[in-house]
């Protein structure tokens, strides 16, 4: 019900939330994507990747009523009716009073219609008479003609509904128990024993899962068991990429014997190891302030060549006994990234124009608000559909040698919260990781970065949270399949949080049947909330 939706009482807290638009997309752009840790009070954290000056400048606007409806029409010719008209009520929500309302009405309840919503079409197709049949009298005869067609449509649909039907049971229920993990930045023992004593700890508490941090970038701290000058690579054995330390099968080992299951959490993107100095297979950007073609972080994932870097790192990473994999969250591509040599290529290949600023952005260049053109759709859906397809080949690498590893992919919480903000600056869709097919969707439910980047109160992060645990379930079908992960420190001090403050968190969500798991790991953090004993609720 897209005007109906404006009136609705329940959406006064996303109204305030959206008047926050620009506030949540420079954030996006400027948070980590590399987990470049630090030590700080004994332990590191994730540290804001921070870009060129040029690059982090605040634009005024980021998503015009045009810009907001090329993206919803770029749902509708995808076919992804239920999706546009979520974006054709953000529309509605955002900008009330522009002068596209009829028509984004209109093309509401088409929407409806094709995804055979035939009551609410019926309903929208109404408003759309009552409101603006004066203005559109060309569009009011077809609103009649839909109307009538809903009305028939819908009688039919609850002539079949009548009828005994097999009941369709979760193709996921039963498969998935939920996950209770803690993500390993490092563990705090200096031997393998030790480490196998926090192991043993965990165990007990409930936990089932270790995600175990196996690459390692310049800035980061060394795992404890190991003994080396490499700079950056990895921590299992490989001839594509530096070795820091072969230590990943005494990891494996050591939590198998306690009984628990390790995921190995790896780069895609930024995986650049030993080749950061090949400028060809670098990913190219553009710089909206100086209007100049810049070399991005990572790997550019339309080069084969660099694609196959990753997917033989990722084939030799299988030699190890792991039980599953995470996707670290550096396979995004941002609004300005895609810009080398081989995405041109296919840009022109399979849009037939050549892939220019000017084309995505509108007038929205050289250091303007971009307006994002029916193009820059496409491209994001093209991006998004790379990185995915990136995803999948590495999946079918480790699957040749570990037909029973599981996947997990970082997803950012706007990819459920905000999925046209998702797309736009990340080419990432949660939708679409769905279709892929992963085992698990690791959602960064994040409430400290949360509450900032959103400027909104602590309870107000709650809500969001527990809301977006539920959407989340309903789009990967089930709730064992959403890893919903909140961390245990301050991203930007690196000092350890409350527990009760996280604890609390988890608790409000944790009877749903969700995946949950905290990041980092720190030894002194409760796991009680892994396990059947529950921390008190906050009064």
């Amino acid at each position: 019900m897209c005007l109906r939706f404006w009136y609705n009482s329940r959406t006064k807290q996303m109204r305030k939330l959206l008047t926050k638009v620009p506030v949540i997309l420079t954030t996006v752009f400027t948070r980590f994507a590399g987990a470049r840790c630090f030590a700080v009070a004994g332990f590191f954290f994730f540290a804001a990747l921070l870009p060129s000056p040029a690059l982090s400048e605040r634009l005024e606007q980021y998503f015009t009523d045009t810009g907001q409806l090329n993206y919803a029409e770029f749902l509708m010719s995808a076919g992804d009716y239920d999706a546009a008209v979520k974006e054709y009520e953000r529309l509605i929500e955002r900008f009330p009073s522009s002068a596209l309302l009829p028509l984004v009405q209109f093309r509401c309840a088409e929407a409806e219609f094709k995804a055979g919503n035939y009551r609410a079409s019926q309903d929208n197709f109404r408003l759309f008479i009552s409101n603006y049949s004066e203005k559109e009298p060309v569009l009011k005869v077809i609103a009649e003609q839909r109307l009538a067609e809903a009305m028939v449509l819908e009688k039919k649909v609850l002539m079949r509904a009548a009828k005994p039907q097999t009941p369709v049971l979760d193709p996921f229920a039963g498969d998935f128990a939920p996950m209770r993990a803690v993500q390993v930045m490092f563990f705090e023992g200096k031997t393998i024993e030790d480490i196998s004593v926090e192991m043993k700890r965990v165990k007990q508490a409930g936990v089932n899962t270790i995600i175990f941090r196996v690459f390692h970038n310049k800035d980061d701290r060394y795992h404890a068991l190991a003994r080396s000058g490499v700079k950056a690579g990895v921590y299992f054995k490989s001839s594509r990429a530096p070795v820091v330390a072969d230590i990943l099968p005494e990891i494996t080992s050591a939590a198998h014997k306690n009984g628990l299951k390790i995921f190995a959490w790896m780069t895609t993107r930024y995986a650049d190891y030993g080749i950061e100095g090949t400028d060809s297979l670098a990913c190219k950007g553009y710089d909206m302030a100086s209007g100049a073609f810049v070399r991005c972080k990572g790997l550019d994932l339309f080069s084969e060549e660099a694609v196959r870097h990753i997917v033989s790192l990722y084939s030799e990473l299988a030699d190890n006994d792991i039980d599953g994999i995470l996707f670290q969250d550096d396979l995004v591509l941002r609004y300005n990234e895609g810009f080398g040599p081989y995405a041109r290529a296919f840009f022109k290949r399979e849009t037939g124009n050549e892939l220019t600023p000017a084309l995505l952005y509108g007038a929205g260049v050289s250091g303007s608000s971009p307006n994002y053109t029916p193009l820059f759709w496409k491209w994001a859906g093209m991006k998004n559909r790379r990185l995915l397809g990136v995803a999948s080949r590495v999946m079918d690498a480790v699957r040749n040698k570990r037909p029973q590893a599981k996947f997990a992919i970082n997803l950012m919480y706007e990819s459920v919260t905000s999925p046209a903000m998702a797309l736009a600056w990340l080419s990432q869709s949660m939708e679409a990781s769905v279709k892929t097919g992963f085992d698990y969707y690791s959602v960064m439910a994040y409430h400290r970065q949360m509450g900032e980047e959103l400027s909104i109160a602590p309870e107000s992060v709650k809500a969001i949270i527990r809301k977006m645990a539920a959407d989340a379930t309903r789009i990967a079908g089930s709730a064992g399949k959403v890893l919903l992960k909140f961390q245990t420190v301050d991203w930007k001090t690196g000092k350890a949080l409350p527990s009760d403050e996280v604890t609390g968190l988890v608790n409000d969500v944790r009877d749903g049947g969700l995946s949950l798991a905290v990041v980092p790991y720190r030894r002194d953090f409760p796991l009680g909330w892994a396990g059947g004993h529950a921390f008190p609720k906050d009064n």
